[in-house]
């Protein structure tokens, strides 16, 4: 049922890519031309012409709730519904309502709890032993409804664990000698996970966990021509050190327009050591062979700079940047897609490349805007989607 869920989902998305391309730009013209261009009248998959009303193989689609509850339940508890279940829909005298009646259940579920924090682990890309603490706080917020900017900003109880006996989440505190808590970024876990040169691979996992996309994370308006490649990004090009690391080298690519995010945010990691514990001095080394050296704030800025999570948005520490995260769109689109992926079984965005086009769940983004960031209730809307209930 998950394969046939997601042939439908990656049809949704080329149709969605296809008619951006055929569009143009914004404000241009949405007239669609019955012929193409070899003269030829364009059809459907099913072989029928395609008019001026751009009909599409989506919409053949047909409501089926009993297909859409076997679906979902995979999805949400690990098992397909009862066959008393499926007669009791077929029979419903309101399907539709009967349907998101068993939805609801679904929610209220020991082993969606489970699921939650299976695909929490897998977002994060974490999971097991320590390491099961950031994805089980996003797994009980998700599950709890709770505010998604508490995955940022939790300043106590944000190292729970799971209790597989009683399917209880339980409450645990990171006591990892952090001055301040700040959600899965103060994580021992996860500071251990990707402890590396520098902090650099701690700000790559906030970046494509959190944002969905691999740096470069920002872009000027304006680009320069330089070396063997563009500068394309709004912070000045000197904000960064050239030494011991040179930064602003341009010989084969343009290092600065990745590294003037990074490097504004790595040094609010760099005090975190090996094993995720905080210390009172930097605790990352250079990659500079044979002899690497510990570094220091003028190894990623230049002087008179500051840190940041993005530019024009300074973070003097990590509790600012929770904040910073918390309150960026970006973020919830990131995380609202995520949920996206999940009901329609795709993968991964960053790491498989299955993006998905914001015009699509648009209305989902909305929502979780206008609720608090509950992504609980945005998981339950979308899975009682007529994108979801058609096939």
């Amino acid at each position: 049922m998950d394969q046939r869920r997601s042939k439908v989902t990656l049809g949704l998305g080329a149709l969605v890519l296809a008619a951006a391309a055929c569009q143009g730009s914004l404000g241009g013209s949405t007239q669609s031309d019955p012929e193409n261009e070899q003269g030829q009248t364009p059809v459907d998959l099913a072989g029928t012409a395609i008019g001026t009303d751009k009909q599409t193989v989506l919409d053949e689609r047909n409501l089926s709730f009993t297909d859409a509850i076997r679906t979902a339940s995979l999805k949400l508890t690990d098992n397909l519904p009862s066959l008393q279940t499926i007669r009791d829909m077929e029979k419903a005298a309101d399907q539709r309502v009967a349907y998101e009646q068993a939805i609801d259940t679904m929610f209220d579920s020991s082993t969606f709890k489970r699921r939650m924090l299976r695909w929490a682990r897998d977002t994060f890309r974490q999971g097991g032993g320590a390491m099961d603490s950031a994805p089980a706080l996003l797994a009980r917020i998700v599950v709890e409804g709770r505010p998604l900017a508490e995955l940022f900003t939790a300043s106590s109880n944000n190292c729970p664990s799971f209790d597989g006996a009683t399917n209880e989440f339980v409450d645990g505190e990171c006591a990892n000698g952090a001055p301040v808590q700040a959600g899965v970024l103060t994580n021992p876990g996860t500071m251990k996970q990707f402890y590396s040169s520098m902090a650099f691979r701690r700000v790559r996992w906030v970046q494509e966990v959190f944002a969905c996309t691999k740096f470069p994370a920002e872009y000027s308006e304006i680009t320069v021509e330089m070396g063997a490649g563009q500068f394309t990004s709004p912070w000045d090009f000197t904000s960064i050190s050239n030494t011991p690391i040179n930064f602003h080298d341009t010989s084969a690519v343009v290092c600065a327009n990745c590294h003037t995010s990074m490097n504004h945010i790595a040094p609010l990691f760099a005090n975190f050591d090996q094993n995720g514990m905080w210390k009172d001095s930097v605790q990352v080394m250079t990659p500079t062979a044979p002899d690497p050296q510990k570094t220091a704030f003028s190894h990623w800025l230049s002087p008179g700079e500051a840190t940041a999570w993005r530019f024009g948005k300074p973070t003097k520490d990590l509790a600012e940047l929770g904040q910073a995260l918390a309150s960026d769109p970006e973020v919830t689109n990131c995380m609202v897609a995520r949920l996206w992926n999940l009901t329609m079984s795709k993968e991964d965005i960053v790491s498989d490349l299955a993006t998905v086009p914001m015009k699509v769940v648009a209305p989902f983004i909305e929502q979780t805007a206008t609720n608090g960031g509950n992504l609980k209730e945005t998981l339950k809307a979308m899975l009682k989607s007529d994108d979801f209930t058609r096939f």
